[in-house]
């Protein structure tokens, strides 16, 4: 009887190794992972830290990966393998055993560190300050923010407008006060940086006429030029072509840092376009769209003696010009011609012979107007032009 004892407390005994044993080999495990469509370069698995870290490419997209886990001891994962996942922070997955066991594994996937950026080419060796240029090359990224051109001279460096369009191709955009010269482009993606083998020339840019301070002029007269890209440091030019297509270049000068243009009797009446030529640089302008009007200077026109033009005047006030060559014109009848925003009109006016002097009424209509001059007989209109004046009624 005590034989029989003896062999059962030994056969309980093995059997509750047996299944400690079998307990121990049944834990769950991560064999192996791959990612769908994805190169890896590097896999580390620490069944002790229960983590799991795989290396893949540069530029690598971790927001939709799926990967493909290999197990033992596991009849479920949660998440569930060939799932697509965001990797760009760890994801937990938890490994669940056909005895109940659990276990959860840290899965982290890592790009390659940034390379440096390759520059190819730049698109425009030499530009105007102001131009936009295109860098093409790799290794650009992805993130906009980390991508940064810049220009250096004479120890001065100025970062440049940069988009980024796709990991090859870089829009730069050049500020339009940059001063002209010889640069050393720069390239830094992220914390990579790599310089352009070639200077990048800047030049001054093309002038540009916004505007000029009259329109009709008499000859003699100056103009005064507002735009872009006028500097003292270059000669300009204007040139005026008539319809014909005969073209006057006019020698421009500076006044009181103002570009000017005197236009000489040489410049015959008529109607002209206008651009403007830095001579040094061998650079036009576009053709302004609005054509200035030029009258011979031994002609009738109106002078401003009193400053009538830079006063503010009531309605139905008094306005008075002093007159140039009306005895070249035998008219007996003289108009003046209000032109504003709104409104247009036509007033007589008198003219005095002995004291050079031409008097009418300002409208009542409050308002900004130019002014031209009509002189004609009992059938015919004699003379006509356009003064350089605006009248202010308020």
């Amino acid at each position: 009887m005590k034989i029989k004892l003896y062999l059962f407390v030994i056969i309980g005994f093995l059997y509750s190794c047996k299944s400690t044993e079998n307990n121990v080999w049944e834990i769950p495990a991560i064999n192996s992972i791959s990612l769908a469509g994805t190169s890896i370069l590097q896999t580390e698995i620490s069944d002790s830290d229960r983590r799991v870290i795989i290396w893949v490419p540069y530029q690598t997209n971790l927001t939709s990966l799926v990967p493909t886990i290999v197990t033992k001891n596991t009849i479920t994962i949660i998440p569930s393998s060939n799932v697509v996942q965001n990797f760009s922070a760890p994801v937990y997955y938890t490994l669940v055993s056909e005895s109940g066991q659990k276990v959860i594994y840290e899965i982290q996937v890592k790009t390659q560190e940034q390379p440096i950026p390759l520059i190819n080419r730049v698109m425009a060796d030499t530009l105007e300050a102001g131009m936009s240029f295109q860098i093409l090359g790799r290794n650009f990224g992805l993130n906009p923010t980390e991508v940064q051109v810049s220009i250096s001279s004479a120890g001065n460096t100025t970062n440049l407008k940069t988009e980024l369009l796709d990991s090859l191709h870089i829009q730069v955009y050049s500020q339009d006060n940059l001063l002209p010269g010889s640069y050393t482009l720069t390239l830094k993606v992220k914390n990579k940086s790599t310089e352009y083998t070639k200077p990048l020339t800047v030049q001054y840019p093309t002038p540009l006429i916004d505007s000029l301070d009259y329109w009709s002029t008499i000859q003699e007269e100056s103009i005064q030029v507002f735009g872009k890209y006028l500097s003292k440091n270059y000669d300009y030019n204007m040139v005026l072509t008539d319809k014909e297509g005969h073209t006057f270049m006019v020698p421009m000068f500076f006044n009181n840092g103002m570009l000017v243009c005197k236009i000489p009797v040489s410049v015959k009446e008529g109607t002209y376009r206008v651009k403007i030529i830095n001579t040094s640089l061998k650079k036009e302008s576009k053709i302004v769209a609005k054509s200035i009007t030029v009258y011979r200077k031994d002609m009738p026109f109106l002078n401003d003696s009193k400053k009538i033009t830079e006063s503010r005047l009531k309605p139905g006030s008094t306005v008075e010009f002093t007159t140039e060559n009306f005895e070249k014109i035998p008219a007996r009848f003289y108009q003046v011609q209000l032109d504003g925003n709104n409104d247009s009109f036509v007033q007589n006016a008198l003219y005095s012979s002995s004291n050079n002097r031409l008097t009418f009424s300002a409208p009542q209509a409050k308002g900004r107007y130019s002014i031209s001059l009509v002189l004609s007989n009992e059938t015919n209109i004699l003379y006509q032009i356009n003064t350089r004046f605006l009248l202010t009624i308020e």
